[in-house]
């Protein structure tokens, strides 16, 4: 292990606790169906860097921060109530650059159905003059508990 100097840890970890602040405003940002709250799209250019790639485990792929926001409406139409949450994470900070794997769970309502999901969302981060931004996100399908009427999420 390189010896670091105090400065330099504290730094690694105040990037570790924006990496988690950040994940947790894009889980925010995308939940939707209670207390009147609603997919918050025009905040996704303040958390993805605006080359940002996401990819479903579906291998559907959407590139840039402006087409990631585009396609939440429509994305998120079928879900009257969607919680994300990012658990576990293992986060290695490089410099201006990081790595987030998380473990994702996804509570949700559709067509008056309960569900939920969990899968793997491994991204990675990058540091701007505006502060740390998702550069990725790749969503990993891990294993799904369905509803009463036997639906997917």
């Amino acid at each position: 292990m390189t010896a670091t100097t105090l400065e330099e840890r504290i730094l690694r970890l105040e990037d570790i606790e924006a990496i988690r602040d950040l994940t947790a405003r894009y889980a925010d940002a995308i939940n939707k169906g209670w207390n009147g709250k609603t997919v918050d799209a025009d905040a996704i250019p303040d958390i993805f860097a605006a080359d940002a790639r996401w990819e479903g485990f579906d291998g559907e792929v959407t590139h840039g921060a402006d087409a990631i926001a585009a396609v939440l409406p429509k994305a998120t139409s079928v879900v009257q109530l969607s919680m994300h949450t990012f658990l576990n994470p293992v986060i290695t900070v490089d410099g201006d650059t990081a790595t987030g794997d998380w473990l994702m769970w996804v509570g949700s309502v559709m067509a008056d159905n309960p569900r939920s999901v969990y899968m793997s969302a491994d991204m990675t981060y990058t540091r701007t003059d505006k502060g740390w931004r998702i550069q990725s996100v790749l969503i990993g399908f891990g294993t799904m508990v369905r509803g009463s009427d036997g639906g997917t999420a």
